[in-house]
């Protein structure tokens, strides 16, 4: 059997004698010695050896066919995909001031009313019926989606009993600034199905309390940490942080920061950092400057891998590395805003031109056309590139805010030639010891 066309081969420092091995279609890791490399490159490998690599993806009866089939990933995952999974925005009001925030001006009174609610309940039962799924998760954004708690509790006390009813599981979210967390208002609602928190730290107090004051200007870093502190082990939290190419060496500090307080790594479900999206439209802060609209720029090379050294050496989990469709390639994923609008991105809302339709009358006949759904499938160096499946395309809201439109894939390739290896090598070491 030959190799896979998305197999990529590394050294292993120190043992020349070894080869790390890679499929990009499902992130599955194999070291061989160099002579078993060969006869599997010649076609003289054991049977044994070309069985166990087969099961990895790794060798396949034919690249072509692979290659082909990786045209038909979308249909598949949709195929096989149980979950229906939504992003609410339950409003517009933010009790922070970030200066960075993609929402910018859009923030404001405006918030979901009964009547949209219950048009939302309606119709998430109604899709969860017609595609036989398994598991409803909403992940509810805002502005502050703690603010709304009271809508949340509408939502989950209405949809939870109408799942389960249905033989079916339902799971939520929080994407919050951690300022209004509580022990009893989290407890409360994991018995109506929270699961996880992701809170965002943007490292230091110094730093953070730049980026991410109050509306009054105070700091904030405190209250979030003493909000953590007492709501840890009540469900699973997952620590975020927004860097710049200039403040990201005071990122490693606040985990040092967090263990002073008493925080363990086994208190995070997860950690991990990303660069400011630059944001260009019409809601950005002008004055803010400092961030990325393309994963190309070198700076975000090397900080994401020093960063990511950071958080593993100390023994945090950091998410694997795992192929990733974006909530566009899926037909049961989607975000909806607290008017109704149905969008495929929760960071494009606000632009009427790229709504999807809205929870009344459902998605729109030509929403594929206008979010460039397998523009990928017209470039040669997509449908040959051996990350396809790892990029798709790319993202598109980065696209988006740099091009001003969707039509041109968001290339990967320069990001994971320069940090595959070395995170396939701190994985490694910091994994799997």
């Amino acid at each position: 059997m030959p190799l896979s066309p998305y197999l990529k081969i590394f050294p292993l420092p120190g043992q020349p004698d070894r080869r790390l091995l890679f499929s990009t279609r499902t992130c599955s890791l194999a070291i061989v010695g160099a002579e078993a490399l060969a006869a599997l490159q010649d076609n003289s490998a054991s049977p044994e050896l070309t069985a166990s690599l087969a099961k990895l993806s790794m060798v396949v009866d034919d690249p072509a066919d692979e290659q082909r089939e990786m045209g038909g990933y979308r249909q598949e995952i949709n195929r096989l995909n149980p979950n229906l999974r939504v992003s609410v925005i339950l409003g517009m009001a933010c009790n922070f001031a970030c200066v960075y925030c993609y929402e910018g001006s859009l923030k404001g009174a405006v918030a979901m009313n009964d009547a949209t609610a219950d048009q939302l309940v309606a119709s998430l039962l109604a899709r969860f019926v017609a595609g036989n799924k398994k598991r409803l998760i909403l992940d509810f954004y805002g502005g502050e989606p703690l603010l709304y708690s009271q809508r949340i509790r509408y939502l989950a006390e209405r949809i939870k009993p109408a799942i389960e009813a249905l033989g079916g599981r339902f799971d939520f979210t929080l994407v919050t600034n951690g300022s209004l967390l509580a022990p009893v208002l989290v407890e409360e609602l994991v018995a109506l199905g929270l699961v996880s928190v992701k809170v965002t730290i943007d490292g230091t107090a110094a730093n953070h309390d730049r980026f991410r004051p109050f509306k009054d200007g105070k700091g904030s870093w405190s209250v979030i940490v003493d909000n953590l502190l007492a709501c840890r082990g009540l469900c699973v939290i997952t620590l975020s942080g927004n860097y710049t190419a200039d403040n990201y060496p005071v990122f490693p500090d606040l985990l040092d920061s967090l263990a002073d307080r008493g925080f363990t790594a086994e208190d995070f479900g997860s950690v991990q950092f990303y660069p400011v999206m630059q944001v260009n439209d019409q809601f950005a802060n002008p004055e803010f400057t400092g961030g990325c609209c393309s994963n190309d720029e070198p700076w975000v090379h090397s900080t994401s891998l020093v960063l990511r050294q950071e958080i593993l050496q100390r023994g945090y989990s950091f998410p694997k590395l795992s192929p990733s469709p974006c909530m566009v390639d899926l037909d049961d994923a989607f975000t909806v805003d607290h008017d109704g609008t149905i969008y495929k991105c929760v960071t494009l809302i606000g632009h009427p031109d790229l709504a999807c339709g809205d929870i009344r009358q459902g998605l729109s006949q030509d929403w594929q056309e206008t979010w460039c759904l397998d523009h990928w499938q017209d470039e040669p160096q997509c449908r040959d590139c051996i990350y396809l499946p790892l990029c798709f395309g790319g993202c598109r809201a980065m696209a988006f805010q740099r091009n001003g439109h969707m039509k041109q894939v968001d290339c990967q390739r320069a990001l994971f030639d320069a940090t595959l290896e070395p995170m396939l090598q701190q994985d490694l070491r910091y994994r799997y010891a």
